[in-house]
């Protein structure tokens, strides 16, 4: 049994992409305040103040979110052990193995936990659980994930396969990045299959072993960023040229899909990625979500003829709308002339006219109809058909809808 407890390394960089226009580059997913005052990044430190199994967190973030940090330690009352400043971007693997190293030059023992800050847990008690035996059932030189049980078939996540699926810990055998939706749906008919979470638990004499092992020459470009010893300072900033020419590469594509000693345990603690409108869409439909994004001062429905839709906020340069659709039922033939519009599917079957082309959509598919293009959103299937429109542009009102055929009557009308 392991009894030594794990060092967080906490990853609150990114560049607010996923969930544009909600997230940006000035602040994404994780410091927006989805729940009252508290954001993601909040609740993942609440998460990890258990003192019993949580060493203070080691932050990897951006030097353009000082302040955001600042604000969500002092919110929460978190007392980080360091706080990484990264010059730019450079993905998973730099983040974890400049938080690893750096600490390595304090203490050659330690077991670290590495999470994102913009995930979702709702059942704190379950996620503990997980951890510590994760922790405990650790083997010597291996690896441990923390797997998601597959709640439906989705594009969207990276999948965990094991040859068996016995006891609470079991060997992994390989990993599917991100599949289409037919070999999602295939895979789940195994028991043996889970989501990647992008949480890990390893030892720093294996994370070391691991480099070695699988030869990757990485690491050498992160040692030449350490220091001669462990930071006196709360923050460290790396040297911004040696950082600019270090490789961006994920942690999985790294240390995880060619390992041999890989780990799944099972997290039951209601996660979610946050990591698309589909899975915020499902979040805030949830009675017991407290989510608050959207409440109140947006979320009004519009009935139209052919469904309705929900405005779910707006900005100068954006909106972004819920289109629910009903069986049998389209919307007019149409264009825009200030506007573009992103689809994104999230329940049902659409068939979409886009120029001169006409195809279907599933669940996870997305579209762009550019300004001044002709589209038709349909729904052809016996299901309600549910899409997130965002639009972007300089106008959005609804007299910018220029409509060419309606099976409504409503040609000449906005």
């Amino acid at each position: 049994m392991n009894k030594s407890k794990l060092r967080p390394i906490i990853l609150a960089g990114g560049s607010g992409k996923r969930l544009w226009p909600l997230s940006t580059k000035e602040k994404p997913k994780q410091f927006i305040s989805f729940f009252g005052q508290y954001s993601l990044f909040d609740l993942t430190l609440q998460r990890i103040n258990k003192e019993s199994l949580f060493k203070k967190p080691i932050i990897v973030t951006s030097e353009n979110y000082i302040r955001h940090v600042e604000e969500s330690l002092e919110r929460t009352g978190v007392e980080p052990e360091l706080i990484i400043l990264e010059p730019q971007s450079k993905n998973t693997f730099p983040a974890i193995s400049l938080a690893v190293m750096l600490t390595l030059l304090k203490d050659k023992n330690e077991t670290f936990f590495v999470a994102p800050s913009d995930h979702y847990i709702s059942k704190n008690k379950e996620f503990h659980t997980a951890c510590s035996l994760a922790k405990d059932k650790i083997k010597e030189g291996h690896l441990m994930l923390l797997g998601i049980k597959p709640e439906m078939p989705s594009p969207e996540y990276g999948y965990i396969v094991c040859e068996k699926f016995e006891g609470k810990i079991n060997e992994v055998a390989s990993f599917i990045e991100k599949p289409n939706l037919n070999k999602a749906k295939e895979m789940l008919k195994k028991s043996s299959v889970f989501w990647n979470s992008g949480m890990f638990i390893f030892s720093g004499k294996c994370f070391l072993e691991t480099c070695k092992e699988l030869n990757y020459d990485g690491l050498n470009e992160i040692i030449n960023l350490l220091p001669d010893q462990y930071p006196e300072d709360l923050y460290f900033s790396p040297n911004k040229e040696k950082f600019k020419i270090i490789s961006d590469i994920p942690f999985d594509k790294a240390l995880v899909e060619d390992n041999t000693k890989v780990l799944v345990t099972q997290l039951d603690a209601g996660w979610s990625d946050l990591g698309s409108w589909i899975s915020l869409r499902a979040l805030h439909s949830e009675p017991n979500s407290q989510m608050t994004l959207f409440s109140e001062s947006y979320n009004f429905r519009v009935e139209k003829p052919w469904g309705f839709y929900e405005t779910m906020m707006e900005t100068e340069a954006s909106k972004v709308k819920l289109i629910s659709v009903l069986p049998g039922q389209k919307l007019s033939l149409q264009k825009h002339k200030y506007r573009s519009e992103t689809w994104y599917v999230i329940r049902g079957e659409a068939k979409v006219t886009k120029g001169n082309e006409r195809f279907s959509m599933l669940i996870g598919d997305s579209v762009i109809i550019n300004r001044n293009e002709i589209h038709r959103l349909e729904n052809l299937s016996n299901e309600p058909l549910e899409i997130i429109e965002i639009q972007a542009g300089t106008y959005f009102g609804e007299d910018d809808i220029i409509r060419i055929k309606d099976a409504y009557g409503r040609v000449d009308l906005h």
